[in-house]
């Protein structure tokens, strides 16, 4: 079978950009990087890796979802409604999110793999219609998450946030069944090389349908993860988490016309557009600076991949040689 190459380089430079990112906070903005600024920060850096491990799968089946907003908030909007008419069903209710998301997952997958509808129009077409369900569900009230939850969504594991150890759980699980199981060999030989999978006779659709299935469970997952870490999540919740699923996913260099990718790349892409937030707002700026960063960083990793950036470097590197030829 032929699987298209990636060089180890598309999911290192991730790290080396995220270790000059602390180094740059450290020394300019000090504060951005101490002890209770990065507590505030691995919280909501470990939900969005779940959400961009999601995002990840989906992107190495040549796709990208765009229903990750609804299915965030209904993660969210089940775990808080459900135990709220009976706390004893807190297990049941989580189990439920997750569930809910896997199914609008599935629905995503058979639209694109059996339907052949553009994964853009089928995943946005999700996204209205969950949306739409969340207004009608929550009646267009918030809901406070049970007080167990929450109680445990503060505490912390050798001083860990317990919400960065069960996301980095639910990371290790998606990244040991993606390289160490024939599922999850298959699952990345199809992305990468759909043709060859099918002369070897893999079930092409299943796989796709099970990448839209698994992301749709990630992105239910972070949404309880949300909901209990912020007490009473707003019922719209995961509106925030699209573009910067999307970046986290470009910047750790999985490509988003398939074929090999890495979860834990993505996750420390979370990480660096976290921490990337969190410099912005410690020098002062606006909310929506943060936005135009994070689609600037979007085009800069979509640029370095396609080798523009790297060209234009090399050319701007070439003029003092060029003037110094020149004078001589």
């Amino acid at each position: 079978m032929i699987v298209k190459q990636v060089s180890p380089t598309n999911f290192g430079a991730i790290w080396i950009a995220t270790a000059i990112l602390f180094i740059v906070c450290m020394v300019a903005v000090p504060n951005s990087v101490s002890h209770s600024s990065l507590m505030a920060m691995l919280p909501y850096a470990a939900i969005l890796a779940v959400v961009a491990a999601g995002q990840t799968l989906v992107a190495q089946q040549g796709g990208i979802d765009l229903s990750v907003p609804g299915m965030v908030s209904l993660g969210a909007i089940f775990v808080t409604k459900i135990p709220d008419q009976a706390p004893n069903l807190m297990i049941p209710a989580i189990i439920a999110s997750i569930a809910a998301g896997v199914a609008a997952g599935v629905a995503n997958g058979l639209c694109v793999a059996i339907g052949r509808i553009t994964p853009i129009v089928a995943t946005l077409g999700m996204n209205a219609i969950l949306m739409g369900f969340i207004q009608w569900y929550s009646r267009g009230f918030p809901t406070p998450i049970a007080p167990s939850l929450g109680d445990w969504a503060v505490s912390q594991v050798y001083g860990i946030p317990v919400i960065a150890v069960a996301a980095a759980a639910i990371l290790a699980a998606v990244q040991l069944v993606l390289r160490l199981t024939t599922v999850g060999r298959r699952f990345e030989a199809v992305g990468a090389n759909p043709l060859a999978a099918a002369a070897a006779k893999i079930h092409i659709n299943s796989y796709v349908v099970a990448g839209y299935a698994a992301a749709g469970g990630c992105y239910a997952a972070a949404g309880v993860l949300l909901a209990a870490y912020l007490k009473t999540p707003d019922i719209f919740a995961g509106e925030s988490y699209l573009l910067p699923s999307v970046a986290a996913v470009v910047l750790g260099g999985t490509a988003l016309t398939g074929g090999l990718g890495s979860i834990v790349a993505s996750a420390v892409a979370a990480v660096f557009l976290s921490q990337l937030g969190q410099l912005v707002l410690s020098v002062g700026a606006p909310t929506p600076v943060q936005w135009i960063i994070q689609a600037l960083t979007i085009a800069m990793g979509m640029a370095w991949r396609q080798g523009n950036v790297r060209s234009i470097i090399a050319r701007v590197s070439s003029v003092p040689r060029l003037l110094s030829h020149r004078n001589a």
